[in-house]
């Protein structure tokens, strides 16, 4: 499979042909997915590198397999390991899709990516972990 790579926000409009100055334009939505895998009771973190002036639209936990470990596995994601700038608190200790509750500064540094371009996912596990698989998926929009 081969991949076309565009440097630079891509953006959608129309044309206007109705002589007002107004304009339609929108940019589209892009995604970047990073696996963490248990670790014993180390935590995993992965990072994900997003174009500057981006915007994080949303951050999506798919539990493929649940954490076993003893108390939690609790996600995280941010500028480093373990940070909460973006999302935190989100248990991996059952399987399915979770979307996280941001808060009001957590919203704001969504907003724009500036000099903090890494974004990284970790799950820190409290207990001996034998089992546990996360995709973490990052929606966001690259703006001029």
């Amino acid at each position: 499979m081969s991949t076309t790579a565009v440097s630079g926000p891509l953006s959608t409009f129309t044309q206007q042909t109705d002589g007002v100055n107004h304009s339609d334009q929108g940019y589209c939505v892009m995604s970047q997915t990073a696996t963490l895998v248990q670790n014993s009771t180390t935590a995993v973190s992965a990072t994900l590198y997003l174009p500057q002036n981006s915007q994080i639209v949303e951050i999506i936990a798919d539990v493929t397999t649940a954490y076993d470990s003893a108390t939690s596995a609790t996600l995280s994601v941010g500028q480093t390991a373990a940070g909460t700038d973006y999302a935190g608190s989100i248990s991996t200790k059952t399987g399915g899709r979770t979307l996280p509750t941001y808060t009001a500064a957590q919203v704001a540094a969504m907003a724009n990516i500036t000099s903090h371009a890494a974004v990284v996912a970790t799950v820190t596990v409290v207990g001996a972990t034998s089992a546990g698989a996360v995709n973490v998926t990052v929606l966001y929009v690259q703006k001029p």
